[in-house]
């Protein structure tokens, strides 16, 4: 029993997720902050039905098309986890840490800023002159690079063949964002536009792109730890030796890139980067443990 729960871990717990999110529905269905974002969200989720639907037909009769259902069934429970995140918004995780009382703890994460760096990083940054409109649209494109880091990845291997890394990678991912989902509920973290927004919108705060998004889709709550600093970096860490040298640089650029971009936009404190890169390295330890002792070994 414990080695079928080992092994069907990625499709049990997306399923439990999706199994959770339609038993929500009735009861309490997803608010949205306009009327476009609804729209995008009802748009998106039938194309992604009608496709999968299309292909499940499709791949019965056409044998050559079982190998891309084959893809699909395999990255579907990673892109599940990454679009996995609006719940938290559309439902109102929020109500959860109300209810068990838990009080905001950015105070807390800036006074551990202060006492670690002498201020939160962002000041240092400004303090440097990086903090102009070319640096701050070159750190809003590496932010924005996050969501696909993990679906690149898992991509990569299974083009290689590797599949003993992509199931350890599509594990540890796995486990790194429904449990940082869980964090957010029980640990709520706005970052440090919530205590002081800046005189001038940055970059990326003054794009319609980036107030639609926002405004219906990130939850408020979602800074420790950062998950932007731990999933590319727990990328790194599980797949060091598996990477030719010319691919592991540009990840590894990627990574530093997307972890200044936390600071340097204002959207994490410099505790939380630290609690990610302590989170990418525990989740490391443990995804391996969690595999067949036949796939572990």
């Amino acid at each position: 029993m414990l080695n079928f729960l080992r092994r069907r871990f990625d499709e049990l717990v997306t399923g439990s997720f999706l199994f959770l999110i339609l038993v929500l529905l009735p009861f309490r269905p997803a608010v949205f902050a306009t009327a476009g974002g609804r729209d995008l969200a009802v748009w998106t989720l039938s194309t992604l039905i009608l496709l999968f639907a299309l292909l499940l037909v499709a791949a019965r009769f056409s044998p050559r098309l079982r190998p891309l259902l084959h893809i699909v069934l395999q990255i579907g429970p990673m892109l599940v986890a990454v679009l996995g995140y609006v719940s938290l918004k559309l439902f109102d995780a929020s109500v959860i840490t109300t209810w068990l009382g838990i009080p905001s703890l950015d105070r807390w994460m800036m006074a551990a800023d202060i006492a670690l760096f002498g201020k939160t990083p962002y000041l240092w940054l400004t303090q440097w002159g990086l903090d102009s409109r070319l640096f701050l649209q070159i750190m809003s494109c590496f932010y924005g690079l996050y969501p696909f880091t993990p679906l690149i990845a898992l991509a990569w291997f299974m083009y290689k063949g590797d599949i003993a890394q992509f199931r350890l990678l599509r594990r540890a991912l796995l486990i790194s964002l429904y449990c940082g989902y869980c964090c957010y509920i029980l640990m709520p973290v706005s970052g440090p536009l919530s205590l002081s927004a800046p005189a001038t919108p940055i970059f990326i705060s003054s794009t319609l792109t980036y107030t639609f998004l926002m405004d219906n889709f990130r939850y408020a709550n979602d800074c420790f730890p950062s998950l932007h600093t731990a999933n590319p970096w727990l990328i790194v860490l599980l797949s060091w030796r598996k990477l030719p040298r010319w691919l592991l640089a540009i990840v590894i650029t990627a990574c530093i890139g997307i972890t200044i971009s936390t600071f340097a936009l204002r959207f994490h404190y410099g505790i939380d980067d630290l609690a990610g890169l302590a989170w990418a390295s525990l989740m490391a330890f443990i995804a391996p443990r969690t595999l067949p002792r036949e796939a572990a070994q």
